[in-house]
């Protein structure tokens, strides 16, 4: 895999139509209601929000540049990314497999995307038992604590691809996963950046690796 390769900004992201109207319809009251229930002024709240609608055309971005066909999530939620993947996908004939603890994604999107998603109920142990071909692109979004995202690297790593990538979200301080991630890129091939504040009001960074783990 090429060592060089330069990782955008996600500043000049640009979100089309289409993938907008995924956030406002899976993401926007979800993330309203939490930046009240953080107390964030309204134009702040919003502030975050327009960044929060880059992150899922970021990733997709980055998709592209590496070349990725199938896809394995950790930490579905309403399935915003697990969506958004997949309507990429959909683009290059591969596939995404995604597991949360609980199944809260939407339901005209689970519907619109059945024939390329596939989604498992449970941790990363039950998500590894259901994927059948190799995955090009991990997304490691699920449990923060320390010790979490070694269980889902151990979990999934027999379905690696030749080339993969592995994106880690919430690569923050604030969160118990982040040592765990620190020393994963400190012996890797590693790149950490910014994608937007939350909507809690806090930065949001990630970790991509590139290569096997």
């Amino acid at each position: 895999m090429n060592k060089n390769i330069k990782i955008p900004d996600i500043k000049d992201t640009i979100v089309p139509s289409d993938y907008n109207d995924l956030y406002m319809d899976i993401s926007y009251d979800v993330q309203i209601k939490k930046s009240k229930n953080y107390g964030l002024s309204e134009k702040f709240a919003e502030q975050c929000i327009e960044q929060l609608k880059k992150r899922p055309c970021y990733l997709i971005e980055l998709a592209k540049i590496f070349k990725v066909k199938n896809i394995a999530e950790v930490g579905t939620a309403e399935g915003l990314q697990f969506f958004s993947f997949a309507k990429h996908a959909q683009s290059n004939g591969g596939h995404v497999w995604s597991c949360d603890i609980k199944d809260v994604r939407n339901k005209e999107y689970s519907l619109k995307y059945a024939e390329n998603t596939t989604f498992s109920l449970g941790d990363s142990r039950t998500l590894s038992e259901v994927i059948d071909k190799k995955i090009d692109m991990f997304y490691i979004d699920g449990a923060h604590d320390y010790g979490s995202v070694i269980k889902d690297i151990i979990n999934l790593k027999k379905h690696q691809s030749e080339n993969p990538i592995w994106v880690f979200d919430d690569y923050d301080e604030r969160f118990g996963c982040y040592g765990d991630i620190k020393r994963i890129c400190e012996s890797k091939n590693s790149f950490k950046y910014f994608v937007g504040n939350t909507a809690s009001g806090y930065p949001n960074h990630q970790a991509l690796i590139m290569g096997k783990l």
